[in-house]
């Protein structure tokens, strides 16, 4: 008796599976619309990178399309690949625009590989800010990025699409954002757009100091012809005045985002008779990492108007 009740128990539990299962069997995973990826080893880092491609459906435009490349691609190039998709579906065909969307991640199922980024997207800069208490993360890793982004990444993406070398833009953030900022202090030509959304110039200050003396420098005998958004979510900073008795809120005024930011963009604004071009924008209520999401929308817009003419009211 034990073991028919047993076996009956057991042939319930079995029909109960295989029923869940039929009740399951119509959900599939998610899969992201004219999207591909594929994982490519660079010689010049030695790492292997998990590359993202958002591919518009409209016949490019006579040059090419705009690409925006964007770092940290696990976690931001899915919403951009949708916001450049809707930037194609507009309803009114003179305000729609296509835009290649290349997101640079790391292979694995983080949003963020939290060691790699921290060597790829900072420069060797010795008086860099070091958290007490704490081992540094990997660092110094920025011109072997810039390289293999450079001659490795962007051959192999003009290979495969119909792409304007004139209309490049470079988005990123926190730490990509420093990196966006590096790449246009020392490499000014490799990008016509470039947005730093919150970016850690507390990390390398005086680097800051000392790379952008030297930019101005080259500026005055080569001016360059691009446009740099840097913003800053209002939550990154408190308020003047504001209680320094909670230590996130000291930490975050030791970091001075918004203030570095702005401070920034005013010194970067003397050089538009260079040609560069330069503004910063704050989101109210965002913080750090909300404003992420926040500057994405506003590169997407940036990409699609570099190098376009003439300029296009955004607005539905």
């Amino acid at each position: 008796m034990k073991g028919a009740l047993l076996a009956l128990l057991a042939g319930l539990g079995l029909a109960a599976a295989q029923a869940h299962a039929v009740e399951e069997a119509g959900w599939q995973p998610v899969q992201l619309p004219h999207s591909s990826q594929r994982d490519l080893h660079s010689q010049r880092t030695g790492k292997d990178y998990r590359i993202f491609v958002s591919e518009p459906r409209h016949a490019p435009p006579p040059g090419g399309y705009p690409v925006l490349y964007v770092l940290d691609g696990n976690a931001l190039f899915p919403g951009l690949a949708i916001q450049a998709q809707a930037l194609e579906d507009r309803p009114d065909p003179n305000l729609r625009d296509s835009v290649l969307v290349v997101g640079i991640g790391y292979p694995g199922e983080a949003l963020y590989d939290f060691k790699a980024r921290a060597e790829d997207y900072t420069p060797k800069a010795d008086d860099r800010q070091r958290l007490p208490g704490r081992e540094p993360p990997p660092s110094g890793g920025a011109d072997d990025f810039l390289a293999f982004i450079e001659d490795e990444l962007k051959p192999q993406i003009a290979q495969r699409y119909p792409v304007d070398a004139r209309r490049q833009t470079l988005f990123g953030h926190s730490y990509g954002g420093l990196f966006t900022l590096y790449t246009l202090f020392t490499k000014p030509q490799a990008f016509q757009g470039y947005v730093a959304a919150s970016p850690s110039i507390w990390w390398y200050q005086g680097y800051v100091e000392r790379t952008l003396e030297a930019f101005e420098r080259q500026l005055a005998d080569q001016p360059v012809a691009a446009r740099l958004l840097v913003t800053a979510g209002g939550a990154e900073q408190p308020a003047a005045g504001a209680a320094m008795d909670d230590p996130r809120q000291r930490h975050m005024a030791e970091r001075r985002m918004v203030g570095n930011a702005r401070d920034l963009i005013d010194r970067l604004q003397r050089l538009s008779g260079r040609g560069l071009h330069s503004e910063f924008q704050l989101f109210p209520g965002a913080n750090h990492g909300t404003n992420a999401a926040h500057s994405s929308v506003v590169a997407l817009a940036l990409a699609a108007a570099i190098g376009r003419q003439p300029s296009r009211d955004q607005d539905d």
